[in-house]
């Protein structure tokens, strides 16, 4: 059903709620009562169970008809084979929500999932929106508020109840959560509803998730132009990046994780920070929160030892964090107060006695030199060791300079001693903490490449989905030519023809002009050049004739059973860059388009970049340029400039026609297409075609 943005609000405050299921008898009234205002609110509750009775004043309801009183939530906690006609039940009295709490649905196999398809539809039936099956009730469980809160609070959506509890326990270093969501198996509402929702939601600053598989590719897109628009970063932990994570992500709720590339791909289109576990998750959508947008960047790095120093330094390098070199009067200020033997360029080394030595002026005084430097965006200090004459005056040091300095400071403490005062200072003060310098030059590096890209986020408009009427003349035939398709969709192909015979693969040699390349004809062949079926460069009749034969015999030999329509004679393509385009389709996101370094090494390489449609321009050139051997095509040790706009023609020819073509085209490798020097255009030398 379509989300309406009204639903999650009187989801999330419904006016009435009936508890239906199980009913703990053993407990007293009071803490039954406490547990339940606690998370329905006062007196806005109702227990139904068949075996009806009470707790105390409390009555047990036997039919959630009996209830007196309006119920806008059911909250189902019944055996799975019951739920359906438990929302049929809800359904006659006009309950417009039900949260399913019980397991055993399609995590569990195909009798499972058939349980789960009779309560989505019992569901669409009574035009109830469900939450869940196979969730609980954390979406309504109060997130502690955090003292001191700086900056804004993090919506958490997951795919798994209990790997979101830990991320919301983050409240315990100064983090501040809205809510969390678990969203269970999704028989109607989704992780995608739950993250538009957040983007309009006054409480929440950043979006993070933990995600198995999305259901509904429209849905996610509406969702994260939601998030782009009102200024939401997004953080995303997605599973699926191994063979590993896939397998179990079908197996724990059911859900398609789809091509990993594809989601990368989305997520680029998108500005979503991906993650890979959940301390960066937590700790990089903390970031967010706290800093807000627009911090510069520019880090200044500051430790009390030489060896904290390098490390930060290196562990900033590798992330693509940039730590500028400190201005000369910077560092002349600094070595008024540090000796001159220690390091004060950037990374700044204070040795560590001089927090003990220097009175607190002084101290804080060096901070401010560092955060005041013009190449300076904010200011990381590294503790790398639990020394409390030391730690604990330089935590002093940070709170108190929080709110004064203009720019953010950023901390690590990097051990796993913790009760310690000054660590206890840095969670009470709310800044921006971290348990590693990896994880932290992480999380900055997502910053700052969310920030450089958000002003490009954008919506981006359908592609034409008509199909050329010569296209659609010869999709009808029994033997469509592929060729001919390609070309109805404005697809540079090299001049070719079909020759059933070598004799005939001579005349068209003559017809289409020498040099020429012969290859088999045949879509059994998929790699046709390991297979010895391609001959390259031919300057006489006779050799193209020789050659024809000597590709026809190979293939038969080779391969009797294979359908082969002949050889194709084609024109030689002389230099240029060999590239690839192709679509492959995923079974949530539906056809994506690649670029790729091509020619015969193009699967050793893998050097590849890959969008969901609808693309634009500008994605396609965004991924020719973040390919390796986008060196090949920008003039690298001295080659031409490659003709990069028909490159970026071909992609978008590429993708008009997988939207077109929809469900008939399972899969198309345009490889090589040769690149020509810039102006030249580029030409589609082979290709395969895959029809469904």
């Amino acid at each position: 059903m379509a989300q309406r943005r009204a639903d999650l609000e009187e989801f999330f405050h419904p006016d009435g709620v009936a508890v239906i299921g199980g009913v703990d008898r053993t407990q007293t009234e009071a803490a039954l009562r406490g547990a339940m205002d606690a998370r329905w609110g006062t007196g806005n509750w109702h227990l139904v169970n068949p075996k009806g009775g009470s707790i105390g004043s409390v009555p047990v309801y036997e039919s959630v008809a009996d209830v007196p009183e309006p119920v806008a939530l059911a909250v189902i906690s019944t055996p799975p084979a019951v739920c359906a006609s438990v929302v049929d039940e809800c359904g006659a009295i006009g309950i417009r929500y039900a949260l399913v709490f019980s397991s055993g649905f399609s995590e569990v196999g195909p009798e499972g999932a058939a349980l789960e398809a009779k309560l989505g539809e019992a569901g669409r039936r009574h035009n109830i929106r469900i939450f869940g099956p196979n969730t609980n009730t954390n979406a309504f469980e109060p997130v502690p508020e955090v003292p001191n809160l700086r900056g804004g609070k993090i919506g958490v959506v997951t795919q798994s109840g209990h790997n979101g509890r830990p991320i919301v326990q983050g409240v315990h270093f100064g983090i501040g959560f809205s809510r969390q969501v678990p969203c269970g198996n999704e028989v109607d509402l989704e992780v995608s509803d739950f993250i538009e929702y957040f983007a309009y939601d006054d409480d929440t600053a950043v979006i993070a998730g933990y995600i198995e598989g999305f259901r509904s590719a429209d849905k996610l897109r509406t969702a994260l132009e939601a998030a782009n628009a009102q200024h939401k970063p997004v953080v995303l932990l997605k599973i699926g990046a191994t063979d590993a994570g896939a397998r179990m992500a079908s197996s724990h709720t059911g859900h398609l994780t789809g091509s990993d590339a594809v989601i990368d791909g989305l997520f680029e289109q998108y500005g979503v920070v991906r993650v890979r576990d959940l301390d960066e998750l937590l700790e990089t959508a903390a970031l967010f929160a706290k800093l807000g947008p627009e911090v510069g960047e520019g880090a200044g790095l500051y430790s009390i030892s030489g060896g904290s120093s390098t490390l930060m330094a290196e562990a900033a390098e590798l992330a693509g964090v940039a730590a500028p070199p400190l201005a000369e009067s910077t560092q002349e200020k600094l070595h008024r107060h540090i000796p001159g033997y220690l390091t004060v360029s950037n990374p700044v080394d204070n040795g560590g006695t001089f927090i003990v030595r220097q009175p607190a002026g002084i101290r804080r005084q060096v901070i401010r030199d560092i955060n005041d430097d013009s190449a300076v965006g904010y200011t990381v200090i590294g503790i790398t060791g639990a020394v409390p004459s030391m730690t604990d005056p330089l935590g002093d040091d940070i709170v108190a300079l929080a709110d004064e300095v203009d720019k953010p400071i950023i901390a690590t403490w990097n051990s796993f001693k913790v009760d310690e005062v000054g660590f206890e200072r840095l969670v009470e003060a709310g800044l921006p903490l971290f348990r590693s310098f990896r994880g932290c030059f992480a999380a900055l590096a997502a910053y700052h490449r969310y920030q450089r890209h958000r002003a490009a986020f954008r919506v981006r408009p359908p592609l034409l989905d008509a199909v050329p009427e010569a296209a659609e003349a010869t999709l009808r035939a029994s033997v469509p030519d592929t060729g001919a398709v390609l070309r109805a969709f404005g697809l540079p192909l090299a001049a070719g023809e079909i020759a059933p015979t070598a004799a005939d693969a001579r005349q068209e040699a003559e017809h289409i002009g020498l040099p020429v390349a012969v290859k088999i004809a045949s879509a059994d062949f998929p790699h046709k050049s390991d297979a010895g079926l391609v001959v390259l460069g031919m300057d006489t009749l006779d050799e193209v004739e020789q050659a024809a034969q000597s590709v026809l015999d190979r293939a038969r030999a080779s391969a009797p059973d294979a359908v082969i329509e002949g050889v194709e004679v084609q024109q030689m393509v002389s230099g240029g860059t060999e590239m690839i385009v192709g679509v492959t389709r995923d079974p949530t996101l539906g056809p994506a388009v690649m670029v790729g370094t091509g020619g015969v090494f193009a699967e050793v390489l893998a050097d590849t970049a890959i969008r969901p449609l609808p693309l634009d321009e500008t994605d396609a050139y965004e991924m020719i340029r973040s390919l390796q051997g986008f060196a090949l095509l920008d003039g690298a040790r001295g080659r031409p400039l490659a003709d990069v706009d028909a490159l970026v023609e071909v992609i978008m020819s590429t993708a008009t026609l997988a939207t077109a073509l929809g469900g008939r085209l399972t899969e198309l490798d345009l490889n090589p297409v040769v690149v020509l020097d810039r102006g030249q255009g580029a030409v589609v030398v082979d290709h395969l075609m895959i029809l469904a």
